[in-house]
C-alpha cells in the first residue's frame, strides 16, 4: 500500500507500508523502522541518533547533514538520495547498498561494515576513519578522490572499479585491499615511492 502526499509523525510510521512524498513530523521515542519504504519524503527531525533500521528502502531522500550516529542498517538500500555530510558515526550496517547518491563528507569513522556496496556515489572527502570492514566492502564507479581510510584495515576493501588520484591510507593497513593496475600507480606515490622511468 501507497500513502502519498500525507503529513505524518514519524512515530504513525507502519511496518510494510510505501511513503511517498509524505511529510514527518519529529518523533521523541527511540527510532525503530522494519520494512518500510520512504520515497521523495522530508523530514522535520534531523536528528536520528541510536535510530535502528530494517529491510527498508530510501529513494530521492534529501539527509544531507543529518545525524544518524551509534545506529544499525540491515538490508536496507539509499538510491538516488543526498547524503552530503551525512553523519553515520558509530554506525552498524550489514548487507546494505548505496546507488547513485551524492555523499561527499559523509562520516562513517568508527563503524562496522559487513558486506556493503556503494555504487555509482560521490564520495569525495568522505571519512572512512577506523572502519571495521567484515565480509566485504565494495566501491562501484565512485568518485573518491581524497577519501579519508586512515587507520582502517582495507582487507576485502574493493577500489578497483572507482577512481581517485588521491586517497588518505594508512600504509602499514594496505595489505589485502584490492585495486587495479592505475591505481596501484597513485597509491605508491601516495606513500612516497618514486617511480623512475630505466630507459
Amino acid at each position: 500500500m501507497i500513502i502519498e502526499g500525507a503529513d505524518l509523525s514519524l512515530d504513525a510510521v507502519e511496518s510494510g507500508e510505501h511513503y511517498k512524498n509524505c511529510r514527518f513530523s519529529y518523533s521523541h521515542e527511540p527510532l525503530r523502522f522494519s520494512d518500510v519504504i520512504f520515497e521523495r519524503c522530508e523530514f522535520q527531525q534531523i536528528n536520528f541518533d541510536d535510530s535502528e533500521w530494517l529491510d527498508c528502502q530510501f529513494i530521492h531522500l534529501n539527509f544531507s547533514n543529518y545525524s544518524f550516529n551509534n545506529s544499525a542498517f540491515y538490508r536496507c538500500r539509499f538510491d538516488k538520495c543526498q547524503l552530503t555530510g551525512t553523519n553515520f558515526y558509530f554506525n552498524h550496517w550489514k548487507d546494505n547498498q548505496v546507488l547513485e547518491c551524492k555523499a561527499g563528507y559523509l562520516n562513517f569513522s568508527e563503524s562496522a561494515l559487513d558486506n556493503c556496496v556503494f555504487s555509482d556515489c560521490a564520495l569525495q572527502e568522505s571519512y572512512f576513519q577506523s572502519v571495521k570492514v567484515k565480509k566485504k566492502l565494495q566501491f562501484v564507479g565512485c568518485e573518491l578522490d581524497e577519501a579519508d581510510f586512515l587507520d582502517t584495515p582495507l582487507n576485502k576493501v574493493d577500489f578497483s572499479k572507482s577512481m581517485f588520484s588521491s586517497l588518505r591510507v594508512s600504509p602499514n593497513q594496505l595489505k589485502g585491499c584490492i585495486i587495479n593496475p592505475h591505481q596501484a600507480t597513485v597509491l605508491i606515490q601516495l606513500l612516497g615511492v618514486k617511480i623512475k622511468d630505466s630507459f
